[in-house]
């Protein structure tokens, strides 16, 4: 699923190293958005302030080792300070570390104990580390102080999921749509739900999901994901294509209605497809792959090779791209 976790994708931070040698070494700390907060640190290194900007900034770029080491630092600097606290919660979360992202968030708790958005962060990271049994609690907690709050009904509809009880789960995220209509993480989530279990209810789910933000085509490609998936060719291809009409720049749904194609002995219109997806994402090295093999296919050997060394560039050790070069030679 291709989006934001709603309530949580706002406080998903960054940090970076507070070391000046460091900072002086990294480019990542020169870049121009992050360069002001870099200057003052080197100014003023004992002020947390200026680790937790510069980790915002750094977020912005996705350098997210760079972001730790920085909300490490804001956090030494400035233990008590809830907003630091929870951003290296969220951080450990992105970098898949649960079990430090549960003492960060405990440690948020005893610091914000009325938060229930600390608390419901706190039950994900309980559950990414596997502890289905707490994470339940802390959502329990919440719902019995807030029976009616949309976002503790959602997780705890993500906890039934894991525990295999798909249709509690629905059931669960339906109540939250029924309290919060336009909960577009819910919608996604139960169109998502119903793909696994009734095909004929999740299609106009993603479709009403689509309605609710119409400038993430995303749910619209998971139609066409859907009907790829029970060998509905013909109806996947025209789900990409009204994908493609909604966003002409959704390089997927390019990709896939190639792929669909080239299974259809349809070479050359497949290769216009992957042409397509190259113009909207020029590092895809799956475009490149694809191109690349439509070429091996209408025996283009050239031009086949220098696709596939240039999804090498993109993806270093590509498989497929490696042994189509090998049947080249």
């Amino acid at each position: 699923m291709k989006y934001p976790i709603a309530f949580f994708c706002c406080l998903i931070l960054g940090a970076s190293c507070g070391d000046k040698k460091n900072t002086a070494d990294h480019a990542a700390y020169h870049n121009p958005m992050v360069q002001p907060y870099t200057d003052s640190i080197d100014a003023h290194p004992e002020i947390a302030t200026w680790y937790f900007e510069r980790a915002k900034a750094l977020s912005s770029v996705n350098e997210d080792s760079l972001c730790l080491a920085d909300l490490q630092q804001a956090v030494k600097l400035d233990s008590l300070n809830p907003q630091y606290v929870q951003a290296l919660g969220n951080i450990y979360l992105e970098l898949e570390q649960p079990a430090q992202a549960i003492t960060a968030f405990r440690k948020n708790l005893l610091l914000s104990p009325g938060d229930a958005r600390v608390r419901l962060l706190l039950s994900k990271a309980y559950l990414e580390n596997k502890n289905e049994a707490a994470a339940q609690q802390e959502v329990e907690k919440v719902l019995a102080a807030a029976p009616n709050y949309p976002d503790a009904l959602y997780w705890q509809a993500k906890i039934k999921y894991v525990q295999k009880d798909t249709t509690a789960a629905i059931n669960l995220v339906k109540q939250a749509l029924a309290i919060d209509s336009g909960y577009y993480q819910a919608a996604y989530q139960l169109a998502d739900w119903y793909a696994s279990v009734d095909i004929k209810a999740a299609i106009p789910q993603y479709e009403k999901t689509f309605r609710m933000d119409t400038l993430d085509v995303s749910p619209l490609f998971e139609i066409g994901e859907l009907y790829k998936q029970r060998q509905q060719l013909q109806q996947a291809k025209e789900a990409y294509r009204v994908c493609i009409l909604k966003d002409p720049d959704y390089t997927d749904a390019y990709i896939e209605t190639g792929k669909i194609l080239a299974l259809q002995d349809s070479t050359e219109k497949a290769l216009r497809q992957f042409l397509l997806a190259i113009q909207t994402r020029p590092g895809s090295a799956e475009a490149y792959l694809n191109k690349g093999l439509c070429y091996e296919k209408l025996k283009q050997r050239d031009s086949a090779i220098v696709a596939l060394r240039q999804a090498l560039v993109f993806k270093p050790g590509l498989k497929a791209a490696q042994e189509a070069l090998l049947r080249l030679k």
